[in-house]
C-alpha cells in the first residue's frame, strides 16, 4: 500500500475515479461543498493554515514518524482550480412514490454524499496467501426478467367499536386471505397470488384492467374461537409494479455511483425486488412448519429436545434471498430455538422454576410474569377451543385467585369464580388459592388449571444460563455435520418443481456453489524474550515473558467461597506471574466475609458492598481486589454476584477486580493461573504481547500517528422498558503497538433523540432503537483527549474505525452521523492544530449472518470440528459486486461451526487495497489482551463490547433511573452518564481486560 502522506494548506486527494464524492470540513449538511466528477475534495485555501506535515513527533512519543530508511513522503497538493466555487450541491433525495420501502430502507434520510467506496481498480482482490477450494451455504436461483403486480391489502373489521377498524394480526390477516382466494377464485383467473401475511400481496399479472382499488367481503371460520363465524372488509389497491430485472441490473452494476442518492435508489430498487422474491419463496415452507422471522421450525413431535425452563428445542432453518457479484443467491443455514412447551398452565409454571408444587412456584412470580407476558394459551372449558393471549404487560399477568375473584351474575346473587366454574362448567378447581391468569384487552381472568401453552411458540427474551448452555450442548454440530444437514435440508426444502415458483418463473438449485478462498498469512507474535507463530489461531505461554509486565504490590483477596489454603493460589500467581515479567507482592490482606444465607438479596448485596468499601477504606491506594467467587449461587445467583462485584468496583470504588471461580481454587493449574495473570496485567497497563506489524502490507500505516477506534451500542434486553437507554461505547487506541486502549461510554434514552436529529421521515415503532450513537461526536473528542495526552500532545493523523452492529440498510445512517461527528470532534482541535484533519477509514463489522464455510478437501479442515483453518477469506462470488467488502474466519472454531465476519468498507481516505486490509484485520485478531488466541473480530471492536456490557452492569437500572429519562431532557441524559460513568474509565485504566 503506498505510503499515505499529508497535504498542506487543509488539502487532500481522494482515490482519483472512484466516483465517490467527498465532503470536508463542514459542520453543517447545508453547507456541505462537494464533487461528483473527480471524487476529490477541497476547502478555500486558509493562508494562516501552517502545512500539516510539519509538525514533528519527539523521541518520547509511542510512535516514531520516520523509521530508519524510510523518508517520509508527503502527498502532493489537489490542483489549484479545485475550489469551493466550482463544487455541485448534492441533489435533493426525492421519497419513493407509492410502494412501501423496506424497514431498513433509509429514503427519509437528510441528502449527503456520504457512501461506500467501490472496490479499489487496483488490487481490489485479495491475492496474498494459500487458496483453499471451499463450498458455501449458498444455492443459485435464476429470476426471471418479468413485472409483478404489488397490491396493498388493508383488512378492516367493521364490527369494531372503535374509530379504527383496521386489523392486523398476522393468524386473522393470514385466514381471511386464505378464505377469499378460495370464495372469489373467479376473480383471480389464472393467476396465484403470493400474500406476505400482513400487508402486500403479489401477482404475476394486473389484476382487474385499470381498476386501482376493489373491496371484497369475507365470511370465515375462526378455529382459534370454536370455528365461529366472523365477517371482514378486505381492500385491495395497487400500488406499484416490481421489476425483477433491477435484481439482476443491481448485481450486475459495474459502473461505480456518483451520489449517495443514486446508490440509496438503486438499493431501494434491488432490495423491494428480492422482498417481492422472498414472498414467493416462503409459500410453501410457511404452510407446512412454524414460521418465526425468516426461520421454518419442524415440529418435533411427542419427545422435542428439553432445553428447560418451561422450553423444548425444534430445530429448522433459515432462508433468504442475497445477492452475489454477478447472480442471485438462496441463503440456507440450520436454525434452533427455544419453544414454549404446550403443557397445562399449573405444569408449566412447575417446569418452568424447576418446583414440585404449583404453590412454590408463585414464590418466583415475578420470573412467571416476565416469561408468561404476551403468550397465548387455549381453553376447551366451554365446549370448543379458544385461543387467548396473555396481557402485555408483566405486572398485569396475574389477577386474583378464582376464590377471592368475586362477580354478580347478569340473574342471580354474587358468586365467585370458583363456585361459577362448578356451577356452569362441571370444574373442581384443585388450586383455587393460586391467581387467574389475565387475558385479553378487556383483562378476562382465567383459572390457570383450565389453560393450556399452544403449541409453537417462540421463546420471547433473551436464553437463561442454563438454556443457552443446553442449545449450545445441543446445536453445536461439526461443520461437515451441519454442511450434511445443509443440504439435506436444501434437498427437501428447494422444490424443483414447485408450481408456484414455476409459475413466475423462478428456478432454484440445490446445489451449494463452490468458490475458492484464501488462508491469510500468520501474523508474528512478539513477547520480550522471543516470538511465536500461532497454530490454529492460538500460542501459549509457556516460557514467555510479557512485552512490559507490571508491579503489582498493592492488592489483596476477597474470599467468598472459603479456601483453605489460600497460601497455594498466591504462591502459584506469583511463580507464574514472576515467569512472565510480573513482580506480585504478598497481598496487603486475605479476608473471609461471612454473608448471612438467611437474608433476602437485597441485604446480602449491601453486606458484600460494605465488605469492599472497608477493605478500600483500610488499604489506600489498592491496585487489584482479587474475588473467590462460587460455582453455586451464594451468597446470590452466579451472574448477579460477578455484576454486582463489577459494579461495587468500577463505579464506587474505582478499583480494578479480578473474580476466580471456585472450580480454579480447588484444582490449580498453571495454565489457568497464566490466564488470570494475563488479564490483570491488563487490567494494571502493561502490554502482553504485540503483533509484528513491519513486514505487513499494512506496514506503512504504522510510520505516522495513527488511532484504531471500535465502537459498539448495548441495548436492554426483550421485556424492558421503552425508556431503559441503550449504552453506546467507543474505546481508541493511543500506541503504536495496538496493545492500550482509553474507553468511553454514554447512555442514549431513544431512538427518537437521534432519528430526529438526521431528519428520518420514517415512522418510529414505539419501541424501536436505532444502532446510532447519538453522543458520538463527544465520545469521539474524548478517546482523541486520551490520544493526545499519552503521545505527548500529538493527535493520529489516521484514523482506522471498526463499527459493530449495523446493518445494510444502516450504512447510509452510519455514514450521514456519526462520519460527520467524527470530523466534528478532529475540528475541535482546530485552536490548537489549525486545519487538522485525519485520514479517515470506517468499517462495518457484521456477523449477524447465515453464511458458512466448509472446506471441499477434508484435509483443509482443523479441529475436531472440521472447521476452516484460521485466517480464511472469501471476497468473491458471495460479496458485493461493486462496494469493497469481505468475509474472513479469524478464528479457530471450538465448538460448533465458525461463523465467519463479514466486513464492509464505508470510507475509506486512506487508498487500502484487498491485500493491506484484509491483512490488518487479521493481525487485529491477535492484539485480544485476554487471551492467547486470535478472536473472531478485531480487537477494539472486543473491548467496544466488554466496555458497553459491564457499564450496563454498573448502571443496574431500576424504575426510579428510568423514570428520570422518560422526560426526554438532555440535562438529565448528561446527569445520568455522569451518574453512571464507570470511575476507572476516568483513570485510563482498560479495566475490561
Amino acid at each position: 500500500m503506498a505510503e499515505r502522506g499529508r497535504r498542506s494548506r487543509g488539502k487532500r486527494r481522494g482515490r482519483g475515479g472512484q466516483g465517490q464524492s467527498q465532503e470536508r470540513g463542514s459542520t453543517s449538511g447545508d453547507s456541505e461543498k462537494v464533487t461528483a466528477q473527480t471524487g476529490s475534495l477541497s476547502l478555500e485555501d486558509d493562508p494562516t493554515t501552517p502545512a500539516s506535515s510539519s509538525s514533528s513527533l519527539t523521541a518520547e512519543s509511542p510512535f516514531d514518524p520516520t523509521p530508519p530508511g524510510v523518508p517520509f513522503v508527503p502527498e502532493p497538493e489537489l490542483p489549484s482550480g479545485a475550489t469551493a466555487s466550482s463544487i455541485a450541491t448534492p441533489p435533493v433525495l426525492t421519497p419513493a412514490v407509492i410502494p412501501p420501502l423496506p424497514s431498513t430502507s433509509t429514503q427519509g434520510i437528510k441528502p449527503s454524499n456520504f457512501f461506500p467506496p467501490p472496490r479499489p481498480k487496483e488490487g481490489g482482490y485479495g491475492s496474498r496467501g494459500r487458496e483453499i477450494p471451499l463450498r458455501l451455504n449458498f444455492f443459485p436461483i435464476v429470476i426471471p426478467n418479468v413485472k409483478l403486480h404489488m397490491y396493498h391489502i388493508d383488512v378492516f373489521n367493521d364490527t369494531l367499536k372503535s374509530e379504527d377498524k383496521s386489523v392486523t394480526q398476522k393468524y386473522v390477516c393470514q385466514s381471511v386471505m386464505t378464505a377469499l382466494l378460495k370464495k372469489f377464485q373467479s376473480d383471480f383467473p389464472g393467476e396465484k397470488p403470493v400474500y406476505d401475511r400482513q400487508a402486500t400481496l403479489y401477482t404475476k399479472k394486473p389484476l382487474w384492467g385499470d381498476t386501482s382499488t376493489r373491496v371484497f367481503k369475507v365470511d370465515w371460520l375462526d378455529s382459534e374461537n370454536g370455528d365461529r363465524k366472523r365477517l371482514h372488509r378486505v381492500v385491495f389497491t395497487k400500488v406499484a409494479t416490481i421489476d425483477l430485472s433491477s435484481i439482476q441490473e443491481f448485481i450486475s452494476r459495474t459502473k461505480p455511483y456518483k451520489t449517495a442518492v443514486d446508490r440509496q435508489e438503486d438499493f431501494d430498487r434491488g432490495r423491494t425486488a428480492i422482498q417481492a422474491i422472498e414472498v414467493i419463496m416462503r409459500q410453501l415452507p410457511q404452510s407446512k412448519h412454524v414460521t418465526v422471522g425468516r426461520s421454518f421450525y419442524f415440529d418435533p413431535g411427542q419427545n422435542p429436545p428439553n432445553l428447560g425452563e418451561g422450553c423444548d428445542i425444534w430445530e429448522g432453518y433459515f432462508q433468504s434471498l442475497r445477492p452475489g457479484q454477478w447472480k442471485p443467491f438462496i441463503n440456507i443455514d440450520t436454525s434452533v430455538s427455544g419453544m414454549m412447551k404446550d403443557l397445562n398452565l399449573i405444569d408449566f409454571i412447575c417446569d418452568a422454576v424447576g418446583a414440585q408444587d404449583p404453590r412454590d412456584a408463585m414464590r418466583k412470580k415475578m420470573v412467571l410474569q416476565r416469561m408468561l407476558c404476551n403468550l397465548k394459551i387455549a381453553t376447551r372449558h366451554g365446549g370448543f377451543r379458544r385461543v387467548y393471549k396473555i396481557n402485555n404487560s408483566a405486572r398485569k399477568v396475574f389477577g386474583q385467585p378464582p376464590s377471592q375473584l368475586k362477580f354478580k351474575l347478569e340473574e342471580g346473587p354474587e358468586t365467585n369464580a370458583e363456585k361459577y366454574f362448578m356451577q356452569k362448567y362441571k370444574i373442581r378447581l384443585e388450586y383455587p388459592d393460586l391467581p387467574c391468569i389475565t387475558v385479553g384487552s378487556k383483562g378476562t381472568a382465567l383459572p390457570m388449571e383450565v389453560c393450556t401453552i399452544v403449541k409453537g411458540q417462540h421463546k420471547l427474551g433473551k436464553l437463561t444460563g442454563d438454556q443457552t448452555a443446553n442449545m449450545i450442548r445441543y446445536a453445536a454440530k461439526p461443520a461437515f455435520e451441519k454442511e450434511k444437514v445443509i443440504q439435506q435440508i436444501a434437498n427437501r426444502e428447494i422444490v424443483l418443481n414447485d408450481p408456484l415458483l414455476a409459475h413466475y418463473g423462478i428456478k432454484p438449485s440445490n446445489k451449494m456453489i463452490e468458490v475458492n478462498g484464501r488462508i491469510l498469512d500468520i501474523p508474528t507474535i512478539i513477547y520480550s524474550n522471543k516470538t511465536i507463530n500461532p497454530r490454529d489461531g492460538s500460542w501459549n505461554l509457556i516460557d514467555v515473558v510479557f512485552s512490559v509486565g507490571k508491579t503489582m504490590d498493592n492488592w489483596g483477596i476477597l474470599d467468598f467461597v472459603g479456601i483453605r489454603d489460600v497460601g497455594q493460589f498466591i504462591r502459584e500467581v506469583q511463580s507464574v506471574g514472576g515467569n512472565s515479567g510480573m513482580r506480585i507482592n504478598e497481598p496487603r490482606f486475605v479476608e473471609n466475609p461471612r454473608i448471612n444465607s438467611r437474608d433476602d438479596d437485597y441485604k446480602k448485596k449491601e453486606q458484600i458492598r460494605q465488605e469492599f468499601k472497608r477493605v478500600h477504606k483500610n488499604y489506600p491506594g489498592l491496585q487489584m481486589i482479587v474475588v473467590f467467587i462460587n460455582g453455586k449461587p451464594f451468597p446470590i445467583e452466579n451472574k448477579d454476584m460477578y455484576g454486582h462485584i463489577k459494579t461495587i468496583c468500577d463505579s464506587e470504588l474505582g478499583v480494578n477486580s479480578q473474580c476466580v471461580k471456585d472450580k480454579n481454587l480447588f484444582k490449580i493449574n498453571k495454565s489457568t493461573i497464566a490466564n488470570i495473570c494475563l488479564k490483570m496485567n491488563a487490567k494494571l497497563g502493561g502490554i502482553n504481547h504485540v503483533v509484528e506489524m513491519s513486514r505487513s502490507p499494512s506496514a506503512e500505516l504504522f510510520k505516522r500517528p495513527i488511532m484504531f477506534i471500535g465502537a459498539d451500542v448495548n441495548h436492554p434486553g426483550p421485556g424492558t422498558d421503552e425508556y431503559t437507554p441503550s449504552i453506546a461505547a467507543m474505546v481508541g487506541s493511543i500506541d503504536s503497538k495496538l496493545a492500550k486502549y482509553v474507553s468511553c461510554v454514554r447512555f442514549q434514552k431513544h431512538s427518537r433523540s437521534i432519528a430526529d436529529k438526521i431528519k428520518s421521515d420514517q415512522p418510529l415503532k414505539r419501541k424501536e432503537r436505532l444502532e446510532m450513537i447519538d453522543k458520538f461526536e463527544d465520545m469521539a473528542y474524548e478517546v482523541l483527549q486520551g490520544f493526545r495526552q499519552f503521545c505527548k500532545g500529538h493527535l493520529p493523523e489516521r484514523i482506522i474505525y471498526y463499527r459493530d452492529g449495523v446493518s445494510e440498510g444502516q450504512f447510509i445512517q452510519v455514514l450521514d452521523w456519526e462520519l460527520k461527528a467524527l470530523r466534528r470532534a478532529a475540528q475541535r482541535f482546530h485552536d490548537e492544530k489549525p486545519g487538522y484533519e485525519p485520514a479517515i477509514t470506517l468499517v462495518c463489522v457484521q456477523k449477524r449472518h447465515h453464511l458458512r464455510m466448509f472446506c471441499s478437501d477434508r484435509r483443509d479442515q482443523v479441529g475436531k470440528g472440521g472447521n476452516v483453518p484460521p485466517g480464511t477469506c472469501v471476497d468473491k462470488e458471495v460479496t458485493h459486486n461493486l462496494e469493497f467488502d469481505f468475509f474472513l474466519c479469524s478464528h479457530f472454531g471450538l465448538q460448533g461451526t465458525s461463523r465467519p465476519t463479514h466486513y464492509h468498507v464505508l470510507w475509506d481516505e486512506n487508498n487500502f487495497d484487498a491485500n493491506s486490509l484484509q491483512a490488518l484485520t487479521y493481525q487485529l485478531c491477535h492484539t485480544y489482551a485476554r487471551c492467547t488466541k486470535a478472536v473472531s473480530i478485531p480487537a477494539p471492536v472486543y473491548y467496544a463490547h466488554w466496555v458497553a456490557k459491564r457499564a450496563a452492569m454498573s448502571a443496574n437500572f431500576r424504575d426510579d433511573d428510568t423514570s428520570s429519562v422518560s422526560s426526554g431532557s438532555s440535562g438529565d441524559l448528561e446527569k445520568w452518564d455522569l451518574m453512571r460513568k464507570p470511575m476507572l474509565i476516568e483513570k485510563g485504566l482498560m479495566y475490561w481486560a
